[in-house]
């Protein structure tokens, strides 16, 4: 009786301490439409004077949470026909514009992505983290003469397979987020360099000023939302804010105003959290204990 005790305390010991059991993830926030659309509405960095936009965001019901990823949309209006005469004319051959690397199927830039704490009065606290990775974005679709060009944007539409125009294309873009540690509000902020603007302007022209953070117009599937309407953005023109027309401050403010815009970008954690696995194995030790007290009587 004791032997078939003692072995069935191994699965309760496995079940509490192996990694196999974190495996699975979930999403805790979304707003990154699925199926993806052709495009969608977005913000335009080097055309706003934008070096980093965001928003507070709610996981859950409070705790932690341990991150596994991010992904972002992005809506890319960058043409090769725009660079072709700077792509070299090998497919495994590449050009590098202050830091972006041209190709033939679409360029790699920097992206960083940015999660602080939530200060005082939802202000930005200190900065939780940041990832920095080489996005790939392919070129824009070619422009379709049956789309034209109807807001003089100097290039024609191109037309998706449901007959419809856009100036942009969406994609997406993914952050490795593994390992970190995050609470249940935090703020984020999507950071990359143009000729203009950013942590480190290029101050050359490049495909990265045709490169916008994608919009959402609904209400995130997973998480929430505290403050609608409301976004945080570092912008240098004053006209980029919609609360109170002040000029950017060099850092990461709030900013009013934005319904019903909020950007396009989903986590993912693992599930369920380790500390309720470690109490479930806690729990079935507990049990066994139990039982092998009772043999032994």
């Amino acid at each position: 009786m004791r032997t078939i005790v003692k072995v069935s305390i191994l699965p309760a010991l496995l079940l509490a301490f192996s990694p196999a059991v974190f495996a699975d993830t979930v999403a805790i926030y979304n707003t990154v439409p699925s199926p993806l659309p052709p495009s969608s509405p977005s913000e335009a960095y080097d055309a706003q004077g934008v070096s980093e936009f965001g928003g507070l965001i709610q996981f859950g019901g409070g705790g932690t949470y341990k991150l596994v990823s991010a992904t972002v949309g992005m809506d890319t209006w960058a043409l090769e026909s725009t660079y072709e005469s700077e792509i070299p004319a090998t497919a495994d051959g590449q050009t590098v514009i202050q830091g972006a690397i041209l190709t033939q199927a679409g360029f790699t830039l920097p992206l960083t992505l940015n999660l602080y704490s939530v200060g005082l009065n939802d202000t930005v606290g200190p900065q939780i983290d940041s990832e920095t990775i080489e996005a790939f974005i392919p070129w824009r679709a070619v422009g379709s003469p049956s789309c034209g060009d109807p807001d003089n944007y100097g290039m024609d539409e191109w037309q998706a397979a449901d007959g419809s125009c856009h100036y942009g294309q969406l994609l997406t873009a993914e952050f490795d987020l593994t390992g970190l540690t995050v609470p249940s509000q935090v703020i984020y902020g999507l950071a990359f360099n143009t000729t203009d603007y950013g942590a480190d302007p290029t101050g050359v022209l490049g495909p990265y000023d045709s490169l916008n953070f994608g919009l959402s117009t609904t209400s995130p599937t997973s998480g929430s939302n505290p403050i609608p309407g409301t976004v945080y953005l570092d912008s240098e023109n004053a006209w980029a804010y919609n609360d109170d027309g002040a000029g950017g401050t060099g850092n990461v403010r709030q900013d009013s105003g934005w319904a019903p815009y909020s950007g396009e970008i989903e986590f993912t954690a693992l599930s369920p959290e380790p500390s309720s696995l470690l109490l479930f194995g806690t729990g079935l030790l507990s049990l066994a204990s139990v039982g092998l007290g009772k043999a032994r009587r």
